[in-house]
């Protein structure tokens, strides 16, 4: 799945007008454009008439495109440069889930028991490395880090359990949360576990609203199952196109509906997956 398949599923859509893709590849059924910088983009997309444009690009949400496109007041679904330490610092988004008491592994400052997970902070390395005792915690930290790396590296308590993706869309106001996720297909969940993950989506809803998270963007929250309740292992704010793309079809779902929604904060006003 790719930006074009993205785009196609967009077309479908009882809203759609006109659908454009901002690159520099040709694409056989979608038409695309090249740009220079920022403001090139901009100006197109002006002339585009777009009403809603999102970006998928990681390194574009990295350089703050959405506080560009925000200054400009051209509409873009896109996390801004701030709330983009969510994934980046993972010491960061802990302490804020400690803040609003949602689960997540615990930080441990002197492991007494094992194994314990070590895990970088503030990189793109996603790699985790387990540890059974002192002697491989201090050996494994070494593999972890080369050596003149000012890269930090935390240890975090291990845990089982099955693991799952809730994607949401925030539009500055509320949160709209689709199907719970596993393996790119709805997850089938006890009442136990609806239960709780109701309990977790209130949570999360209010982090975001007291924290005045000024965006209007996807968040996927990588969920853990385990000592039965939820704990969030990761955030992930770049839109996943592929489970994105894979809810849009197995739920028959009007994208751009949803987008505009988002777009004129009125995600609140709609309950598409009750």
């Amino acid at each position: 799945i790719n930006i074009e398949y993205f785009a196609q599923l967009c077309k479908k859509s009882k809203l759609a007008n006109k659908v454009c893709i901002a690159s520099s590849n040709n694409f056989e059924n979608i038409p695309s454009f090249s740009y220079e910088s920022y403001e090139e983009l901009i100006n197109k997309a002006k002339a585009f008439q777009a009403d809603v444009s999102i970006v998928f690009d990681k390194e574009l949400i990295k350089d703050g495109i959405a506080d560009v496109f925000k200054k400009f007041h051209v509409n873009l679904i896109s996390v801004n440069e701030k709330w983009i330490n969510l994934e980046k610092s993972k010491v960061i988004a802990k302490q804020l889930m400690n803040y609003y008491s949602i689960n997540n592994p615990k930080l441990i400052k002197a492991p007494t028991e094992f194994p314990v997970v070590l895990k970088l902070d503030g990189s793109e390395n996603k790699q985790k490395i387990f540890a059974n005792s002192i002697e491989e915690l201090v050996e494994n930290r070494a593999k972890l880090v080369p050596e003149g790396s000012d890269e930090k590296v935390f240890i975090e308590e291990f845990m089982e359990g099955e693991e799952y993706d809730l994607i949401s869309l925030w539009d500055k106001a509320s949160m709209l949360y689709f199907p719970l996720i596993k393996d790119n297909n709805n997850a089938i969940l006890t009442e136990v576990q609806i239960d709780r993950l109701n309990l977790l989506k209130t949570k999360l809803n209010f982090m975001f609203s007291d924290e005045k998270a000024d965006f209007i963007g996807f968040i996927t929250t990588h969920l853990l199952w385990a000592k039965n309740d939820w704990y969030v292992l990761e955030y992930k704010m770049c839109p996943d196109i592929q489970a994105i793309s894979s809810i849009i079809e197995n739920n028959d779902m009007d994208i751009l509906y949803v987008l505009n929604s988002a777009i004129y904060q009125k995600l609140g006003e709609i309950s598409l997956f009750l």
